[in-house]
């Protein structure tokens, strides 16, 4: 009866690791997408601020300074950031969860191994 219960209670503590760690896993990838989130608008908000200037350059006869306005250029290479930025979120999200798989793989493991050692021998009855 006690061995039943010493696995139940194994069992339980065992549920409540994997819960923790995978609230966890998905706490940090929940913030890296909310700033994936907020560099895509700021895309956005660059791309609609040159949309803007050119409209406003083209209307003023400046057709050919369009590539040399110093707002179309500072743009342009905040988008280029951005873009760079987002790539990096990408990456961390990838390698958390390729932490968790790993995490999770190696637990799987040392639980078989546990329960290899742990079983009992049949009685030869």
């Amino acid at each position: 009866m006690d061995t039943m219960w010493e696995k139940i209670k194994s069992g339980l503590r065992s549920s409540a690791t994997v819960s923790i760690e995978k609230i966890d896993e998905y706490t940090k990838i929940g913030k890296l997408k909310i700033e994936e989130y907020a560099a895509r608008r700021k895309i956005e908000r660059n791309l609609i601020d040159i949309g803007e200037r050119v409209i406003d350059l083209l209307d003023d006869g400046k057709s050919s300074e369009v590539g040399s306005d110093l707002a179309v250029i500072g743009s342009v290479s905040n988008i280029k950031a951005l873009k760079e930025e987002i790539v990096q979120i990408d990456a961390r999200v990838k390698e958390i969860s390729d932490a968790a798989k790993a995490a999770a793989a190696a637990r799987k493991t040392a639980t078989n191994e546990t329960s290899k050692d742990g079983e009992e021998e049949p009685s030869g009855i």
